[in-house]
């Protein structure tokens, strides 16, 4: 997920040339309050002009607590968007009020009921805090990110290392949510924005904590993730002999069975079954 600020056109039409999956336009944190309008207007009109397809696009709207965020979920729920980011998610109550309004806006624009999604960014000592009950809060919640950097100020840590102590535990404790809520688990963002060896430890640790994805800053960024995320060729081919062997065993009446000096069992398999979906999604694998 790439965010690309909502204030500056240049960067809004350089963002389809990227290769990130999702472009999340910012309305929030990029944005000064005396420029919250205009970059309202020209996200919106982006969104008109492009259209839908590759990548997707959401917006990163301002919190529901803000004085902005009526008027930046209908402009942009009306130009197109379907994925709204809600930054500071921290309450039930802050996500039920968002799906509420999301709710009227697909109500007055005869759209699907439900066709607005939420990703709820998690940026906070409270929402860190919450976070179970966040992941459940409203069925429209397609993900939980992480907000490392808020959070880190949020705890008094301004040179905090996301790989141990606090900041660890936080992004354990929300792909652990995230998992049991039958959610995506997103990672934030790494800030050193020119260090690629710093982005590609960040983003195998995420990888290995649960993680689906990760925020990502700059276009060089999304490069990295993708490398990260997408299954490798040896990982795939490990994939299809498990599941392969998995088919042959069941048809042989068995629940499990040996391979490569391992025994095999359905969880197992489910594991790799994901490995395959995730070549798939990544169009590196044709769908059965």
């Amino acid at each position: 997920m790439l965010f690309v600020p909502g204030a500056e056109q240049r960067k809004l039409d350089r963002s389809r040339e990227a290769t990130a999956d999702l472009l999340v336009f910012d309305l929030e944190d990029s944005v000064a309050p005396d420029h919250k309008a205009r970059a309202r207007e020209q996200v919106a009109d982006h969104i008109r002009s492009v259209g839908s397809g590759d990548p997707e696009m959401a917006v990163r709207v301002n919190p529901p607590e803000s004085p902005y965020f009526e008027a930046d979920l209908e402009a942009v729920v009306s130009a197109g968007a379907r994925t709204i980011m809600l930054p500071k998610s921290e309450s039930p109550e802050g996500l039920e009020k968002a799906s509420a309004t999301a709710a009227r806006l697909e109500a007055k624009l005869e759209a699907p009921s439900g066709s607005v999604r939420l990703l709820a960014l998690v940026e906070t000592a409270t929402g860190i805090s919450r976070v179970e009950v966040l992941a459940r809060a409203d069925s429209r919640i397609d993900a939980l990110c992480f907000g490392n950097a808020d959070f880190s100020l949020d705890m008094g840590l301004p040179e905090a290392d996301p790989s141990t102590g606090v900041l660890l535990h936080a992004r354990c404790r929300l792909a652990i949510a995230a998992a049991a809520a039958k959610v995506t688990p997103i990672d934030g963002v790494c800030l050193a924005v020119k260090d690629a060896a710093a982005f590609l430890e960040e983003g195998n640790l995420a990888l290995r904590l649960g993680f689906e994805g990760k925020l990502c800053i700059h276009p060089e960024q999304a490069e990295i993730a993708n490398s990260i995320f997408t299954p490798t060729a040896d990982q795939i081919e490990t994939a299809l002999r498990v599941i392969e062997g998995w088919e042959a065993a069941v048809a042989d009446g068995k629940g499990v069975f040996p391979l490569d000096g391992k025994m095999v069992d359905r969880p197992l398999v489910a594991i790799q079954q994901q490995v395959i979906d995730r070549a798939r999604l990544a169009g590196i694998l044709e769908k059965a």
